[in-house]
């Protein structure tokens, strides 16, 4: 198959800037041949924040500072900030190097002067020396594509290379070891059900540069319609027409579970009650004649403003009463009065729609009645912390076991 859109992106750079907050020192030693006046008279002060475009399977940045002193930073995969006190120095090295899918992916390095008192910018050009090739294919509840297995396959003029499918979640992958840049590839992805029959199958090619060195290839569900992606970055996409089943339609039992809440919150400005629900289907769901109460009878339920729930995305629902919800998670009129604390009252949530139950929690007092219960945070507790499932057990959610407190996310898991 064919390649539907491709757009081309920049070099991928990592910037640091650095501006005047005090915080880290730097070592006592000097490296050899640092000139002793170097380490008299004021520091320049610094705040090391460090930019990137994020990839796949990214374990960490680190940054060498080398200079009148040395330095050595290490962030994990989110965005890092170092705040420190460099000594003035006529040669500061600063080296980045970015570690992705277990090696070393991209470095870059510059020299500058620090003058004492000094504020100072500074970016760091990323250059790409190697790549790899990722793709995650969503499974969905229940996987109703019945993928058991598959293979990825890349073939240059000089190797070729397979890697079986792994299951992680809801989620099934291939990755590749790290690939020579300026290399075409010649990519076969094959899908087979537990028979070992091929249910899917494409074969296309592309080439790993410097400007394109993570193709990540997924496939998303759009609505009417699913397709591959190859994606670079955020800006760069090939799409690829994939046909599995995949349309917009109202939710039914199995499309999707309550996965986390919060039902003491005192609506202050940090938190608010709310119950979150995430579509593990490969559909877009139509929620409209849906409720959300304490038992599927109407009279304990409120009705959720109509919305479409693209697949694997999790929506919160709120109060439209309360000025602390956010404007997007407004869907009910008014939250129902569920039980705030963990008494011998029976406690649920049920999400149902068109008379139909797709999802119920309990989280009321554990008794004869009820052997397990999902844990609920104390109503007396100064930080409200939210019942949160883990989503990858989700089809055991019964058990307390799979589920935590923590500070809330809604709208995320």
């Amino acid at each position: 198959m064919s390649p539907t859109k491709m757009i081309k992106k920049a070099v991928c750079t990592l910037a640091m800037a650095l501006c005047a907050v005090p915080f880290w020192n730097c070592g006592s030693e000097s490296p050899e041949g640092a000139p002793t006046g170097s380490l008299e008279g004021k520091t320049a002060s610094v705040a090391l924040r460090v930019t990137h475009v994020e990839v796949p399977l990214m374990d960490s940045i680190v940054v060498e500072c080398v200079g009148a002193d040395s330095l050595h930073l290490t962030a994990g995969a989110k965005d890092a900030r170092f705040d420190l006190d460099l000594f003035p120095h006529d040669h500061w090295k600063f080296r980045a190097m970015l570690y992705a899918n277990g090696a070393l992916m991209q470095k870059g390095e510059i020299e500058m002067k620090l003058e004492a008192g000094s504020t100072v910018d500074v970016s760091i050009p990323m250059h790409a020396l190697v790549g790899f090739v990722y793709v995650e294919i969503p499974l969905g509840f229940g996987n109703p594509a019945g993928i058991a297995s598959g293979t990825l396959t890349l073939a240059s003029s000089q190797a070729t290379f397979s890697y079986p499918m792994e299951t992680s979640g809801l989620n099934a992958t291939f990755k590749s070891e790290m690939l020579a840049l300026g290399l075409d590839y010649a990519v076969t992805l094959s899908l087979r059900d537990s028979s070992g029959v091929e249910i899917y199958s494409m074969l296309d090619t592309l080439r790993i540069d410097e400007n394109t060195p993570v193709p990540e290839l997924s496939i998303n569900s759009l609505r009417a319609k699913t397709k591959i992606a190859l994606q670079v970055a955020d800006d760069v996409e090939l799409q690829i027409p994939l046909t599995l089943p995949a349309t917009r339609r109202k939710a039914k039992e199995g499309d999707l579970v309550i996965s986390e809440f919060l039902v003491n919150s005192k609506n202050d400005s940090i938190a608010f009650d709310f119950v979150e629900v995430y579509n593990g289907s490969n559909d877009t769901l139509l929620i409209g004649d849906c409720f959300i109460g304490k038992t599927s009878a109407l009279k304990e339920s409120a009705a959720i403003r109509p919305v479409e729930l693209p697949p694997r995305r999790a929506l919160a629902i709120g109060s439209d009463s309360s000025e602390v919800v956010p404007e997007e998670f407004r869907l009910v009129e008014k939250m129902p009065q569920f039980n705030k604390s963990n008494s011998s009252t029976a406690s649920s949530i049920v999400f149902h729609c068109d008379g139909d139950v797709l999802d119920s929690v309990y989280y009321g007092k554990v008794d004869s009645l009820h052997l397990t219960a999902v844990p609920l945070n104390s109503s007396s507790a100064t930080v409200a912390r939210s019942s949160q499932l883990n989503i990858g057990a989700w089809d055991d959610r019964e058990n307390p076991e799979n589920w935590s407190l923590g500070s809330p996310t809604p709208g995320s898991l």
